[in-house]
């Protein structure tokens, strides 16, 4: 596919390499540094409970993108650690809550402050306009990610 007089898909493959490679390079650091601390899925599920508060399984499982039994099996070793709680619901005791507890969340501030050092170190090097136009690009990537009409529309088409 070309766009542009540009082979779109040359450029998505080395984007995918790159993105691939840059990601799992910081997860490698990311669990050097934090001494093991938690992992970056118990991160991860740290600090959706703690921007949004109490969550379902359910909804932990959506985000993260896996099964209902792994989310439970990571909601129990992060409830046996003390760092989130459970609550059920009273009308209906099947549903539970996870939140975060004083611990978790004091456990999820130290790993952030030792993760936005590591992320200082490498972004530093870049002059602050070119973070800028970075951060930018990456939030409208989000947001267009954030909208299912473009795969339900669009990916039919390139298949």
């Amino acid at each position: 596919m070309k766009i542009d007089g540009e082979d779109l898909m040359g450029y998505i493959r080395e984007l995918d390499l790159v993105f691939s490679r840059m990601l799992g390079r910081f997860r490698v650091l990311f669990s050097k540094y934090n001494e093991d601390l938690i992992t970056e899925t118990q991160f991860v599920v740290l600090r959706c409970l703690r921007n949004r508060g109490p969550s379902n399984t359910s909804y932990l499982a959506q985000t993260l993108g896996v099964t209902l039994s792994a989310v439970t099996a990571l909601v129990n070793r992060l409830y046996r650690s003390g760092l989130v709680e459970r609550e059920r619901q009273d009308r209906d005791r099947r549903q539970v809550w996870i939140s975060i507890t004083p611990k978790g969340l004091q456990l999820l501030e130290e790993v952030e402050e030792k993760r936005h050092l590591l992320l200082a170190l490498y972004f530093s090097r870049f002059p602050a306009s070119e973070r800028e136009k970075l951060l930018q690009m990456l939030k409208e990537i989000v947001e267009l990610f954030e909208r299912p009409d473009i795969v339900e529309k669009e990916f039919v088409k390139w298949e």
